[in-house]
């Protein structure tokens, strides 16, 4: 019997050589959890993906070589990847039964989540982002989804529309959605009228990365653009303050998250309900619940988030429940 992973090894081989003319070996990385990711040589970076993902990818890529070319031609220190297209110029190609995109590599490190300094430059470099996005979308005709402040309502009207089959192994699925959902009503009205633009979608460390600049360490490079969205720009800073929740490991929670708050505050010139950061905070987790619910369906990749998709939910739970509590 074959070994899959000789046989994966063998396919992007022939990809590269057949769609790029690139002939290095490629080197399959831990990063990405939708997609595989291989490193080929110095210079490249590819994504390997379900075939059934080609219209979203697509989409994906458009936006990304858009926004791309936005960055270059303005002159802007922060850098997205450049995708290589392909020798019949196509940005995303389809074959052996998954959709393929190769990128240029970008320069600079991934901060570290349990460093309690990144979250300043990572925040401030958030803040020149959304910058950049709002620039972007008014000069470019962009085609952007709807996010957690369209997508959050759908969400619990499929909890309580549909028979519920649970996904997970934890037996408390349907409650902690259920909780979930009811600490949400009566917020949503609310958070679906602030304004939005385009956001990032997925701003934690591990998509962006700083390099040193002039002594300083400074976020100059912004990854997996995939989640991109219409969203109040809260759901970015949210995003930070679950990582630091979940992941971060640090103590003082409540007073770091709100440090975070601050920073981007003073970065964006704006001032942001607290109330809004903890329901994008939950919202985020719910939609993400249900995205890849729909996702695991039919994919090959990432099966392994399934474990930890209602312990994310009940994670903020707990904290919005207690801000206080977490630790010190």
């Amino acid at each position: 019997m074959a070994d899959p992973a000789s046989y994966h090894v063998d396919l992007v081989a022939d990809v590269l050589a057949k769609h790029w003319g690139i002939k290095k070996k490629p080197k399959r990385t831990h990063l990405g959890v939708s997609r595989a990711t291989w490193r080929i040589g110095p210079l490249y970076w590819l994504s390997q993906a379900e075939s059934f993902r080609f219209t979203e990818m697509s989409r994906q890529a458009n936006l990304q070589s858009q926004l791309h070319r936005y960055i270059k031609g303005e002159n802007l220190t922060l850098m997205v990847p450049e995708i290589v297209r392909s020798h019949t110029g196509n940005l995303v190609v389809v074959e052996g039964g998954y959709v393929w995109c190769l990128t240029c590599d970008v320069p600079g490190f991934h901060p570290e989540v349990g460093d309690p300094t990144i979250y300043r430059v990572l925040t401030e470099g958030l803040a020149r982002f959304h910058s950049v996005l709002r620039a972007f979308s008014q000069s470019e005709s962009s085609q952007v989804s709807d996010g957690i402040s369209v997508r959050t309502r759908q969400a619990i009207a499929r909890l309580n529309n549909d028979e519920f089959v649970p996904l997970t192994s934890d037996p408390r699925e349907k409650d902690i959605l259920q909780s979930a959902a009811a600490w949400l009503v009566p917020r949503l009205n609310g958070f679906e009228l602030l304004p939005r633009q385009i956001v990032h979608g997925d701003w934690i460390p591990q998509n962006v990365l700083f390099q040193r600049v002039d002594q300083e360490i400074r976020l100059t490079g912004v990854l997996d653009i995939e989640a991109m969205a219409w969203d109040p720009a809260c759901v970015d800073v949210a995003n930070t303050c679950s990582t630091l929740l979940m992941w971060s490991g640090l103590d003082m929670l409540e007073e770091r998250i709100e440090d975070v708050v601050e920073t981007y505050e003073r970065g964006a010139g704006v001032f942001l309900e607290r109330k809004n950061i903890r329901t994008a905070m939950l919202a985020h987790w719910v939609c993400h619940y249900w995205n890849w619910r729909d996702r695991l369906q039919f994919g090959e990749f990432g099966h392994e988030v399934k474990g930890r998709l209602c312990l994310r939910i009940s994670s903020v739970l707990s904290y919005l429940a207690n801000p206080g509590s977490y630790p010190h």
